[in-house]
């Protein structure tokens, strides 16, 4: 029997990897494997878009330890840090967020006793604020001054009109990147970059006959079977962004029965700089054209690179101006509002964009009814990836690596494995 995975990011390669001895399998991938989560490699290998795992990552921590990467797997607790006046002020010791200037001190008691209570908060209780908004939530539970001061700036980061974001998204969020030790949050890293998981994969696949073809999906149809760019076979598993099938056959999306999701747009330009921007904080939010300050050579060690690694990380839609404009313009933006952080332009060394038009799903409200179920209406053709329930409310790579075994799992049942 022969599938066609349309897709070569986590989903599609772990859904391959769990269905390479029961199907002839055929991978399509437009761009390069590893989707979001592939690599620049100049003498080293590093992602287009910065990547970290957290503790909880089960499906992901186990998929490393299949493939033999588990002493590659480090976790550190690293430093972040909040602007405020143009200032990056680290946020991680009581005393340090003490000092914080941006909000007072019973503004401070109340954040944390937020996050303590995210902590302990589970997928259920998160579904139980799906169709409430993050400004309606966090206006009754914390108040308009925090509401203000601290979440709308990131919200406005992250999702730019954010006024319909789901507050389960928010809580989910805070839950997460709640993991805190006593200098700072903990997280885990593949030494040496993820893209030895996606080599790892693809020998693995490669060695069970699995092909691999480069190249954009151009059509898909039913003519009995499922044909893709010309080719028959028994069934279809896209993994790809949803858009991208609407614009392969607009038509099928009405016959799978697919529910229209809102995506956004992921912009990172990675550069190399002789100044670091601040003396050990590996993430920082800031308030200017990107989000985000991610100084990943303060993560993992410069020798391991060289030069100081940094991630200007920003998010907008797919049809905003800063998706249309040239790659040197986009930089020449981003490294002006650097100057702000005491890095001029004559400190880098090189920068380097990166684009991703349908990054992930806009969390708005009610939008756990507009999850992907694997099955679609139309027998034979499956679907996984970023709107799967795994990837809900909170996108990661363990969500898109369980998605891949689940969906794996539906179609060795419906096909008798």
């Amino acid at each position: 029997m022969k599938l066609a995975v349309i897709g070569a990011g986590l989903t599609g390669l772990s859904a391959a990897y769990e269905l390479k001895d029961c199907f002839k399998i055929k991978v399509f991938e437009k761009r390069e494997v590893g989707g979001l989560a592939s690599s620049y490699c100049p003498s080293y290998c590093i992602e287009k878009f910065y990547h970290h795992c957290f503790r909880r990552d089960e499906e992901l921590i186990q998929l490393i330890k299949r493939l033999g990467l588990h002493s590659k797997l480090v976790w550190k607790t690293v430093r972040t840090g909040q602007e405020f006046g143009g200032k990056i002020y680290p946020v991680n010791t009581p005393l340090e967020i003490l000092r914080y200037p941006g909000m007072s001190i019973m503004d401070k008691v109340k954040l944390a006793l937020f996050t303590l209570k995210c902590r302990k908060m589970n997928e259920e209780d998160f579904i139980r604020y799906d169709d409430v908004s993050a400004v309606e939530g966090i206006k009754k539970e914390l108040g308009e001054r925090l509401l203000n001061s601290f979440f709308v700036p990131l919200l406005r980061s992250k999702f730019g009109d954010y006024g319909n974001v789901s507050y389960a998204w928010l809580l989910a969020r805070v839950a997460i990147r709640g993991n805190r030790k006593a200098g700072g949050e903990e997280l885990g890293y593949l030494r040496h970059g993820f893209q030895q998981l996606f080599d790892r994969m693809l020998d693995e696949l490669e060695s069970s006959n699995v092909e691999v073809v480069r190249g954009a999906v151009k059509k898909v149809e039913r003519t009995g079977n499922w044909v893709v760019n010309g080719e028959s076979f028994d069934a279809v598993l896209w993994t790809a962004p949803i858009p991208v099938l609407r614009c392969v056959n607009d038509r099928l999306t009405e016959v799978l029965g697919i529910k229209d999701v809102k995506y956004q747009s992921s912009i990172c330009v990675l550069l190399s700089s002789e100044k670091e921007i601040t003396e050990d904080i590996y993430w920082s939010n800031v308030n200017c054209s990107f989000g985000a300050v991610i100084e990943h050579t303060h993560f993992m060690p410069f020798e391991d690179y060289g030069e100081n690694l940094i991630y200007l990380a920003g998010y907008t839609y797919p049809e905003s101006e800063l998706m249309k404009l040239s790659s040197r313009d986009v930089i020449r933006i981003y490294l002006r509002d650097l100057v702000r952080f005491g890095v001029k332009e004559e400190d880098v060394r090189w920068a380097r964009l990166f684009r991703a038009k349908y990054s992930g799903p806009v969390y708005e409200r009610g939008y756990r009814n507009r999850i992907t179920p694997y099955r679609s209406k139309a027998e034979g053709f499956y679907i996984a990836g970023m709107t799967s329930k795994p990837n809900y409310p909170e996108r990661s790579m363990n969500g898109s690596v369980k998605s891949g075994r689940e969906v794996a799992e539906v179609i060795k049942s419906d096909f008798g494995f």
